[in-house]
């Protein structure tokens, strides 16, 4: 595992940096939670949003926005703490074998006696470890920062660990797409093209889809949707929001990974 290694001492500092960033993310949206705790005339706004608005951020008929579960899960997880960590899967999975055939340094690692499956397939176990790293730290500032703020009234604890598992999939299946994308065409920016759209179109459909009253096995087709289909926090667990995103993360791998070994480098 010394390719895995690498890959982690590599990123420290970056990571980090990372760390730094999302536990002030999680301090301010917590901090600022007091100041709408509980205010009906909040809710009033929130309901003349238009629906796909509302649908996209998570916003739902039923959990009031000034309440814990509401307001937590569309400041964080239908929003910015989700979106960060899909980018930085993103920025990561682009870089492991597109990135690195960009600068010229994947030929010093390949004139090694290590085959390209193992370098391929070792630096995507060390982006998953750093992914799962990062939302670990995420939940485990979140949980200690809420109590002085009594932001975790209400809110379902398995939903909460599920919620953070279901990011932590997403982040990895975007993750994964970035890095097959960068195995396949040899440079960064194809990875970056394909992940970069199914993020952005799939969480802009995951709000217009539903607003429209597309059929279920339609909006089943939007990764996006597996997660922010229901409030986690409000409503529990559901294993749809982690399992599949995870078991299809395997399929863009593999097709990187098998690619890779036949191509010639660029």
């Amino acid at each position: 595992m010394t390719i895995l290694r690498r890959a982690l001492r590599d990123r420290r500092s970056a990571l980090l940096w990372w760390m730094l960033g999302l536990a002030v993310l999680n301090l301010f949206t917590l901090a600022f939670y007091p100041t709408v705790r509980g205010q009906q005339n909040f809710d009033e706004v929130v309901q003349q949003m238009p629906e796909a608005l509302r649908a996209m951020f998570g916003m739902e008929d039923g959990v009031s926005l000034s309440s814990a579960p509401g307001y937590l899960w569309a400041r964080l997880f239908a929003s910015l703490l989700t979106v960060l960590l899909v980018i930085y899967g993103i920025v990561g999975g682009a870089g492991l074998i597109g990135g690195s055939e960009d600068d010229g340094t994947l030929e010093l690692i390949l004139a090694n006696p290590v085959s390209r499956a193992a370098v391929a397939l070792q630096r995507f176990l060390a982006l998953v470890l750093l992914l799962a790293g990062l939302t670990l730290f995420a939940a485990v500032t979140l949980v200690l920062m809420a109590l002085p703020f009594s932001a975790l009234e209400g809110i379902d604890a398995g939903g909460l660990a599920v919620a953070f598992g279901g990011l932590f999939s997403l982040a990895v299946l975007h993750a994964a797409v970035a890095f097959a994308g960068g195995a396949i065409a040899g440079r960064r920016g194809p990875g970056l093209a394909a992940a970069t759209v199914l993020a952005a179109g799939g969480f802009l459909a995951q709000g217009l889809l539903a607003a429209a009253g597309a059929p279920a096995w339609v909006r089943n087709l939007n990764p996006w949707h597996w997660y922010l289909e229901r409030n986690l926090l409000a409503f529990g667990p559901r294993w749809e929001a982690v399992v599949p995103a995870l078991v299809l993360a395997a399929i863009p791998v593999a097709a990187g990974i098998l690619v890779f070994r036949r191509r010639d480098l660029r």
